[in-house]
């Protein structure tokens, strides 16, 4: 009678891989939303919501908040720029650094995406009941809290 090596698990078994499959598949609908609604990519549509969302970013921080690379985001930021819905504010303590900061007509298209967010929100959330909901959400911030520690001590 031979041993079998036991066979690998299943790729879908695992969290992370869910987790990747769920964050493209809301991508592809999330970029076709901003489109159709919008006329903004979803990198644009992803910086517009974060300046708006997190006061005096940097493009490093835009980058992290927006999960876009530095280049993306740069590219973004500046693009939003160009259509007069972000300016650059020079920083008061480092010359050489900017914040973005949302223009008026900027202000206006984020509470768009904003709407557009929480769409796709209840759109994805609408299987789990609101006790689901809510532990799901306690769930990733123990997860999210945890990475960062990882990330703060070189350990991911």
């Amino acid at each position: 009678m031979s041993e079998r090596s036991p066979s690998p698990p299943a790729l879908e078994r695992f969290f992370t891989y869910r987790l990747n499959t769920l964050a493209k598949l809301n991508d592809m609908a999330t970029h076709a939303l901003y489109t159709a609604e919008l006329g903004l990519g979803l990198s644009e549509a992803r910086t517009l919501s974060s300046i708006g969302s997190f006061p005096q970013l940097t493009v490093n921080q835009l980058a992290f908040e927006a999960n876009l690379d530095k280049g993306q985001a740069s590219r973004a930021a500046q693009s939003l720029v160009d259509k007069g819905l972000v300016q650059k504010v020079a920083s008061p303590l480092d010359g050489r650094s900017v914040f973005l900061a949302l223009t008026p007509k900027g202000k206006t298209l984020w509470r768009k995406v904003m709407v557009l967010v929480e769409q796709r929100n209840d759109e994805l959330t609408r299987c789990l009941s609101d006790e689901e909901y809510d532990q799901l959400l306690d769930m990733f911030a123990r997860m999210l809290a945890q990475a960062k520690a990882g990330q703060q001590t070189g350990r991911t």
